[in-house]
């Protein structure tokens, strides 16, 4: 309005620049009538192209404005010095202990060493990060939320927020309320064996075994996301805004405008359904309005993060918290992060089983059914010879009979002998009555 490069009202220009928010992507476009408008607005104000991703960080509140008072290991700290003004999937946020890279490298070569990660030292909210926060209530001009009040992003430090990758939890922190974040963390390892494995069995890739052109370190969040602007480019030949650029390919991409919107609405329903690496052989593989990462895997050492949340509500002029003496809230809302237990669930993932431990198994398993063990295995082998040799030394003698002697046919006449009755006694029966009758004799003369 004042650079007199328009005759439209200054209400009519805010009118025209809500049509930004379209650039979101969590936002559902429903009109488009004012997109080439905008566009001409911005090309004459800008003498030429405009870059969307700056007009959006100016437009977006800043952290100064919005962080009131912050507190960290029961310390009060410079709200500047914790939170940067950082990429997310809802645009630009104040971010705290994102210990990645800056969010545009156009040259891996160049890539800025990540901030020092905040450790956590001692349990309990006095010990966490406090902070107040003001809604700006009056200043609600565009909002990615149906309700007055704050999203709270907890995710992992190394990894790009993506909801899809499910290693985000979102929480509404209102005005006028505490709101406490009671954060929980799960380690997820991988021993170096399952390394030998393929990766559709082990279901997860270790962060040096495999490196994109412009992923530094692999992340699954990150492997989604770049999934997603691949897609994208391919699909209205731009990049939102809201992803961060990583390496040379992009650096010629070009950003997602406003004549953008209406191949942006399209795509908006094909990125909400997302088949990763275990859907591959899924029976859905016919939806047409989805997108396939394949190649996307778990990473085999992980930490994700759970939030149990709660709030209580403050009156006005009475609040005079622990933390913050003597600080009146009016409109401002309060928020705690903090760890309320030591120690962490951690998960491994390793061989079930190796060779000597099946080879172990089958043989316990067999000895308490049949008494098996190495003995009876020789025991075995050894019977398995001798009837070997039996049979062989028995087919031999046959052998030699049938050659010697020969057997007389069925039709020949067969010969009969008298038998007498003292061949059917025993021996032992003629014995004893031979002797007796050598004593009797002698005994006579």
């Amino acid at each position: 309005s004042n650079a007199k490069i328009t005759d439209k009202s200054v209400d009519e220009i805010l009118d025209l620049i809500t049509q930004l928010g379209n650039l979101y992507m969590s936002i559902i476009v429903t009109d488009n009538s004012h997109d080439v408008e905008l566009d001409k607005l911005l090309t004459t104000y800008y003498n030429g192209s405009y870059d969307v991703a700056e007009i959006m960080k100016n437009l977006t509140p800043q952290c100064s404005v919005i962080l009131l008072k912050c507190m960290l290991h029961g310390a009060a700290r410079n709200c500047s010095e914790l939170f940067e003004f950082r990429k997310t999937q809802d645009g630009y946020c104040c971010t705290f202990n994102y210990v990645r890279e800056s969010d545009d490298i156009l040259e891996l070569n160049h890539m800025i060493n990540p901030r020092d990660q905040e450790q956590v030292k001692t349990l309990g909210i006095r010990n966490g990060l406090t902070i107040v926060m003001d809604p700006l209530l009056d200043d609600y001009f565009y909002s990615i939320l149906p309700v007055k009040g704050w999203k709270v992003t907890v995710f992992n430090p190394t990894d790009y927020p993506d909801m899809t990758s499910g290693g985000v939890t979102e929480v509404i922190a209102m005005p006028q309320y505490e709101t406490y974040l009671d954060v929980k963390a799960t380690l997820f390892n991988s021993s170096q064996t399952v390394i030998h494995l393929p990766r559709d069995k082990r279901d997860c890739i270790f962060a040096d075994e495999i490196v994109f052109s412009n992923i530094t370190i692999y992340t699954y969040s990150d492997c989604i996301v770049n999934c997603k602007i691949n897609d994208i480019q391919e699909f209205c030949g731009c990049r939102p805004f809201i992803y961060p650029r990583r390496g040379k390919k992009e650096h010629s991409w070009r950003i997602c405008n406003i004549t953008d919107f209406q191949c942006l609405a399209k795509y908006k329903s094909k990125r909400l359904i997302i088949f990763p690496h275990d859907d591959e052989h899924s029976i859905l593989h016919d939806e047409k309005d989805a997108l396939y990462c394949f190649k996307c895997y778990p990473a085999c050492h992980d930490t994700h993060y759970d939030v149990t949340s709660w709030r209580n509500f403050i009156e006005h002029g009475i609040f005079e918290a622990y933390i913050f003496a003597n600080y009146n809230i009016t409109d401002e809302g309060v928020l705690h992060v903090y760890f309320s237990k030591y120690g962490t669930i951690r998960l491994k993932q390793d061989v079930a089983s190796y060779w000597y431990n099946l080879l172990s198994d089958i043989g316990g398993i067999c000895g308490v059914f049949i008494g098996f063990s190495f003995i009876t295995i020789v025991e075995l082998l050894y019977f398995c010879v001798l009837v070997f040799c039996d049979i062989l030394c028995k087919r031999s003698i046959f052998q030699k009979d049938d050659r010697k002697t020969e057997i007389p046919s069925l039709n020949q006449t067969r010969t009969t002998e008298e038998i007498y009755w003292n061949e059917l006694l025993p021996r032992s029966w003629h014995s004893a009555k031979r002797d007796k009758f050598f004593i009797y004799k002698r005994a006579r003369y």
